[in-house]
């Protein structure tokens, strides 16, 4: 074995500093102090190196992820422990709305026979912390994030390896687990840096990047891309178009409470015109009213509460750009809530509308309405009573009903929310946040102790606030108000951020006839509940509108000896459709009209059937007639429904000849 040669070893002597004097040859001052920066531009361009490779890998697996730039990663990827001048906090709360919107349009639609608690528990699963760490590990994701502030006695320059090597024996004894962390004494020994560049990450924190990644998508490309980031990492948001379109075509159903709600007025009020105004009519239906077959406007509520929540996080994401993540939070919980809604649902006199049989929430509504219509003159300084959450769930069911009759149209959603909830999310003389949290983070930030001790005396509650430590006298907030905030802040023109989806025609054009107005039905129009198809031939496939017939020249289609019978048989009155029309096809010598159940829609709780009746009548050979009726939750009543539908038909075609006086009046819908 040769022995190393004397020029090879590496031999440290220390000598006092008086006996040493560094002279650097060659260098200047301005030289010496770019050096010093070499730690830290190293440190910032491995970050931004990491965000590349970040985009690199998404990239490979969904194109829409190049449309993001590699700075956006690196904030979406860096925490505010970094101490950088950017983090993710606000992308994290723009990507939370969105996440919450996307997976709550997809269950809405997915499982139309839930209601919204199952719909709520379901969304919970999704979306919640524990669920998003699970699939971020899943995805590696956590080898991306930047949570480290920068520290120079840390930096080991290329080609010095770190002294501190990490191994499964002595991995437990370098890194100490936070769980196990006690005093902030011992919590500086997990940031020990090992030759293996392993840190510790609380599990939220995984769980924010992954909704902070959602909303750079959204700020840099769209909907579509994080859409399809979501699908990456293992959450499914996508829908069938038939799917909004069945949901659509099944609120006939409530068709029959036209008749207690003024339709006109109240689109007037909400400055949309609705193609399918049994989403309206749902929209004010309250759980208590059980005048109909079914349903109310919770779930509406459920999809109108999340699109609510991404547009104001989107209005106020766009107009305070300066804001700080928690000013932003702040702001959106004072402008969703249920008395911000309920003041709008007032403006906008919602209560007129709403149907319900509850006569204590009539009460509570008509008291608080009178105190928010009162004389300015007669404020006082009572709070006055709570807003009934009635009020405030009707602003999100007309958000709800307002967007799937659009078919999804964020851009004709986003007009009419800013119409009426402008005027709450801007700032006002009273805006306040709550004082319970302001004293909570003074408590915090000056190490003081804060209780509250409730108790209750009848019906009436006390709380008795103590704040222990030993300077407790003459404190002051350590930040501005959020009202002097918003006062000094830089504001620009709020607009939606990232929609690039295609809304969705829902427009019903099988349907013929005039639309519904004040639940009444044109008697000169070809009911639109009523649909009828004329087949030319019983064994061809061959249908024949009978739009097209009323267009083409009248037509005899009686003989002179049925024109001039007249059996007696009143069509117009009331009572069983169905028995009526077969004493007619009796006394006419028709074959009996037959009936059959030829759709079923909607969800469990709230079925709607369709009924055909087919007939064949002696003065029209060769042709098939069906009568399609409307919609009903019982199968008697849709047979009535298709039975009413036929008298309508062969009274206006002239098939019908009655001596009774009533003879030309449209039969009574059911």
């Amino acid at each position: 074995m040769t022995e190393e040669p004397d020029e090879l070893k590496e031999y440290l002597i220390y000598l006092p500093p008086e006996l040493c004097e560094l002279k650097i040859v060659g260098f200047s001052k301005d030289i010496g102090s770019s050096i010093s920066l070499l730690p830290s531009i190293m440190h910032r361009l491995g970050n931004l190196l990491v965000a590349i490779e970040l985009k690199h890998q998404l990239s490979s697996s969904f194109p829409e992820a190049t449309k993001i730039s590699a700075h956006r990663f690196l904030e979406a990827l860096t925490t505010e422990k970094c101490q950088e001048r950017f983090s993710l906090e606000r992308l994290e709360v723009l990507g939370d709305a969105f996440l919450k919107f996307a997976v709550t349009r997809h269950f809405f639609l997915l499982h139309d026979s839930f209601h919204e608690g199952d719909l709520t528990s379901k969304r919970s699963n999704v979306v919640n912390n524990s669920n998003l760490l699970k699939l971020a590990i899943r995805r590696n994701l956590q080898v991306y994030i930047r949570d480290q502030a920068f520290d120079p006695s840390r930096f080991y320059a290329l080609g010095r390896p770190c002294p501190t090597v990490c191994t499964k024996e002595n991995e437990d004894s370098i890194h100490l687990c936070l769980n196990s962390v006690e005093d902030k004494s011992s919590a500086s020994a997990t940031g020990i840096r090992c030759n293996k560049n392993h840190h510790w990450l609380h599990r939220k924190t995984i769980a924010d990047v992954v909704e902070a990644l959602v909303g750079a998508f959204i700020v840099d490309s769209g909907f579509k891309a994080a859409i399809a980031f979501l699908a990456w990492i293992g959450i499914e948001v996508n829908f069938e178009a038939s799917q909004l379109v069945n949901i659509c075509t099944a609120s006939v159903g409530y068709f029959p409470l036209a008749a207690e709600v003024d339709i006109p007025s109240l689109e007037g009020k909400l400055g949309h015109h609705f193609v399918h105004k049994g989403l309206l009519l749902q929209a004010f239906v309250h759980p208590s009213y059980n005048k109909h077959g079914g349903g109310c406007y919770q779930r509406l509520e459920f999809l109108g509460d999340a699109v609510l929540d991404f547009l104001i996080t989107s209005y106020l994401y766009s107009a305070y750009p300066k804001l700080k993540p928690g000013q932003l939070t702040d702001l959106r919980a004072l402008s969703v809530n249920n008395k911000a809604f309920a003041c709008v649902a007032v403006e906008r006199c919602f209560d007129e509308y709403l149907l319900s049989d509850s006569r204590d929430l009539s009460k509570a509504v008509k008291r608080y309405v009178d105190y928010i219509r009162r004389p300015v003159s007669d404020s006082g300084n009572d709070g006055g009573p709570k807003s009934p959450k009635a009020l405030g769930d009707l602003v999100e069911s007309c958000v709800g009903a307002i967007l799937l009759d659009s078919g999804f149209d964020l851009n004709e959603v986003w007009k009419i929310m800013t119409s009426f909830l402008d005027p709450i999310m801007k700032f006002s003389s009273s805006l306040q946040l709550s004082p319970v949290r302001d004293l909570q983070e003074l408590c915090q930030f000056n190490n003081l102790e804060l209780q509250l001790l409730e108790s209750k005396a009848g019906k009436k509650f006390s709380v008795e606030v103590k704040v222990i430590g030993d300077s407790a006298q003459g404190l002051k907030l350590k930040s501005k108000t959020l009202e002097d905030v918003l006062k000094s802040t830089f504001k620009t023109e709020p607009k939606l951020i990232g929609y690039d989806e295609t809304p969705i025609d829902v427009t019903d054009t099988t349907t013929i006839g005039q639309e519904m107005v004040n639940g009444d039905l044109c008697n000169n129009s070809y009911p639109e509940i009523f649909r009828i198809r004329e087949v030319s031939d019983a064994s061809s496939s061959c249908v024949k509108s009978v739009a097209q017939r009323f267009q083409s020249s009248p037509k005899e289609k009686l003989s002179e000896t049925s024109r001039n019978r007249d059996f007696g048989i009143d069509s117009s009155k009331t009572g069983n459709a169905r028995s009526r029309l077969y004493e007619l096809c009796a006394a006419y010598c028709w074959k009996s009209p037959s009936f059959e159940c030829c759709k079923e829609e909607g969800p469990a709780h709230l079925k709607f059937f369709t009924c055909k009746a087919t007939m064949e009548i002696e003065e029209a050979p060769g042709m098939v007639f069906e009568f399609i009726g409307e919609p009903l939750p019982k199968k008697k009543d849709a047979a009535d429904s298709a039975a009413e539908a036929a008298f309508w038909y062969l009274r206006q075609e002239g098939y019908l000849h009655n001596s009774s006086d009533n003879i030309n009046k449209l039969p009574t819908a059911i």
